[in-house]
């Protein structure tokens, strides 16, 4: 009899969490808005791409969603100025936002090894996309903000994981190489065309990239067909500073100090490049050490970086056919 009481009260409470969805992620967000400031507030969702947005989205001046790992308070009247579609854009930009910091918390955990950062990884995300552009961390929060839908959110979130005081070569490349080529929720997947316009754009084809269906993989092939033209034509700035100026010519991310070899030789793309090609080489930990600054370049890779640059640039150039 026992048995058979606490079968049944085992069944019940099985019925009642389906009914319920106790236990399950699938939570109902809270959608309101408030006339009096109008801002338009979400909270409590998993899957945030499905949400319906009310119709005074169209009226609202602050969008504010709160989430267990993140807030996000982004100011439409400015992103309405470069076309925003709020009801098909925003709850698609939400859910992605959800979606690749899992994804980058879970893959550095599980790829970066000793030089995983938990103590800031694990950290409450704040993230304002106004008229600003940056990134601060302190021991409460790391906060992220940009002035656009598609500016690189997770570009911004690895940067401020690193913590360097100043920016060099190798965390730009890390942050477009693991924020773009390995984060499948890169906020620039759909916002970066290849066109024939771009001076790279042979060698993509060439590499297999499609320009009509680009994806975060492609990234990799991207930046080496830009690193081919820029050892063919140089560092000429004939595209934007990622692409072909040099990091240290760049006030925005400048090596203030100590300089390592190759500050004045990588742009940004080319140096995610390199990075995605030492990563092969030898490892995501040895790579994430070395651009955490757990480790020097030759103590993670095993030589200097005069021969790793000579190794990549002969791979690039056998790789890649010249335009």
């Amino acid at each position: 009899m026992m048995k058979r009481t606490v079968a049944v009260l085992l069944a019940a409470c099985m019925l009642l969490c389906a009914l319920t969805g106790c236990g399950s992620e699938n939570t109902q967000p809270s959608i309101g808005y408030d006339a009096k400031t109008r801002t338009v507030s979400v909270e409590g969702a998993d899957d945030y791409a499905a949400i319906s947005l009310p119709d005074e989205i169209g009226d609202a001046r602050v969008l504010e969603v709160r989430d267990d790992e993140f807030y996000l308070s982004a100011y439409l009247v400015m992103l309405r100025r470069d076309g925003l579609d709020e009801q098909a854009e925003l709850p698609g930009m939400i859910d992605r936002t959800k979606k690749s910091l899992r994804f980058l918390r879970q893959y550095l955990r599980e790829n970066a090894g000793a030089a995983y950062p938990a103590a800031r990884a694990e950290l409450p995300v704040v993230i304002r996309i106004d008229n600003l552009y940056g990134y601060e961390a302190d021991e409460e929060q790391i906060t992220l903000e940009y002035n656009e839908i598609g500016t690189h959110r997770e570009f911004l979130y690895l940067l401020a994981l690193m913590n360097s005081n100043a920016v060099g070569w190798e965390h730009l490349g890390y942050a477009w190489y693991v924020g773009t080529c390995i984060d499948p929720y890169t906020e620039v997947i759909d916002k970066w065309p290849i066109v024939p316009e771009l001076p790279y754009y042979a060698q993509c084809i060439a590499g297999g990239v499609d320009p009509e269906n680009v994806t975060a993989a492609d990234y990799r092939t991207v930046y080496d067909a830009c690193a081919r033209v820029c050892f063919e034509k140089g560092l000429t700035h004939w595209g934007s500073y990622c692409e072909s100026l040099p990091v240290t010519e760049e006030p925005d991310f400048s090596r203030m100090k100590d300089k390592e070899p190759g500050d004045t030789l990588l742009t940004a793309f080319t140096a995610a490049s390199f990075l995605a090609w030492l990563d092969e080489a030898h490892g995501f930990e040895q790579l994430s050490l070395f651009c955490f600054g757990q480790k020097t370049f030759e103590e993670a890779f095993g030589m200097n970086f005069s021969v790793a640059y000579k190794n990549w640039r002969m791979w690039i150039i056998q790789t890649y056919p010249a335009s």
